[in-house]
């Protein structure tokens, strides 16, 4: 089900150092297409800024009691000024080591029989591939070069502070929040573009997504009235997911925090149910399979009144030595092992292909 075949938008060879901007930043692309540009030293803080800009950033279980990165300076920019950003030396040629199949396996089999005893019906656990590398940041705004262009469906993201942190092409918008607006999306099932039609009547990824689109409508019910799409299909170019919109009507005024405690961990990157046992078992699970904390976490930004979240998904993480490329999938009746392991390894592909990192 899931092809090798994909389409390679820039070499290897094309992606050289980011000597530049070599302070920490970060950078965000909207669903507008809008891009913005924050450079550090940041501000850590509690809340976000009043006025201006501030970046949210958090890890996967939320835990950062100061999420908000307000940037020293700011700027609005072009997806060709990024060019002007990046210059150096080629990255060296990146030595993957691939998941071990087996350690899925035993985190395959324990979600199911979990799901058998009617604890949860969803689960999304992730593998990931490494390689060795000496300071990745300094590649980081070129690899954000080597995305572009891609489709508008997807957002490139990218961050760096002291070394860490992480780039890639997000799909999934967590929430929209435009005055007492709410906008969010439901996205699941995977499968490659030319086999579209059989993916649309795949009655596992329908049931998987109908999962994801049932628990948000779930915890949208108490904000206000709530809008929904019709399911449709979402090309990412290569790859393809069930995509249904919501819109919500908000009653009262939440803050930013509060929904995104809400909405996170989407079901698309978490459990259903989502409850506290559900929870610490996707915790051990990520644990077990040595998954980046930041992978699946919400990375936005608010602009002024305006705020807009991505999941951070189909993305590349990385330390001072070490570049991470994490896959999830979501376990469900009717998965098979198979057909999972070739969806993390297909889902890889598209990072490598979307970045320039095809070996």
């Amino acid at each position: 089900m899931f092809s090798s075949t994909l389409n390679n938008q820039s070499s290897e060879s094309e992606i050289i150092a980011s000597n530049q901007l070599s302070e920490d930043f970060a950078l965000i692309e909207l669903s507008d297409r809008r891009i913005f540009l924050g450079k550090g030293p940041f501000n850590r803080a509690t809340t976000p800024a009043q006025s201006g800009i501030s970046f949210y950033v958090n890890d996967f279980n939320l835990s950062s009691r100061r999420p908000w990165f307000i940037p020293s300076s700011y700027e609005e920019i072009k997806a060709s000024d990024i060019a002007h950003l990046t210059n150096g030396h080629a990255l060296p040629r990146l030595q993957w080591k691939d998941p071990n199949y087996n350690d899925f396996k035993e985190c395959f089999d324990h979600i199911s029989k979990l799901r058998e005893e009617g604890v949860l019906q969803k689960a999304v656990p992730a593998v990931t591939s490494t390689s060795p590398i000496s300071d990745p940041s300094n590649y980081c705004l070129n690899l954000v070069k080597a995305s572009f262009p891609h489709l508008s469906s997807l957002s490139a993201y990218a961050f760096s502070v002291k070394g860490n942190g992480f780039v890639g092409l997000s799909p999934e918008q967590i929430f929209k929040l435009e005055s007492s607006q709410l906008h969010t999306m439901a996205l699941a099932g995977t499968s490659v573009s030319e086999e579209n039609s059989l993916f649309e009547n795949d009655p596992k990824e329908q049931h998987e997504h109908q999962l994801v689109v049932e628990s948000i409508r779930r915890r949208l019910s108490g904000l206000g009235m709530v809008e929904e799409s019709e399911r449709k299909t979402l090309d990412i170019g290569g790859m393809v997911h069930f995509l249904s919109n919501f819109t919500v009507t908000l009653n009262e005024d939440p803050t930013i925090d509060e929904i995104i405690r809400n909405l996170h961990p989407t079901p698309a990157l978490g459990t259903v149910p989502r409850t506290n046992e559900t929870s610490t078992v996707l915790d051990q699970i990520r644990n077990r399979l040595k998954v980046p904390p930041m992978f699946g976490s919400p990375f936005g930004i608010k602009v002024d009144n305006f705020f807009e979240a991505f999941v951070l998904i189909r993305g590349l993480f990385f330390n001072k030595d070490t570049i991470h490329l994490p896959t999830g999938c979501g376990i469900v009746d009717g998965s098979k092992i198979g057909n999972e392991w070739d969806e993390l390894a297909f889902k890889r592909r598209w990072v490598k292909s979307s970045f320039g990192l095809n070996q």
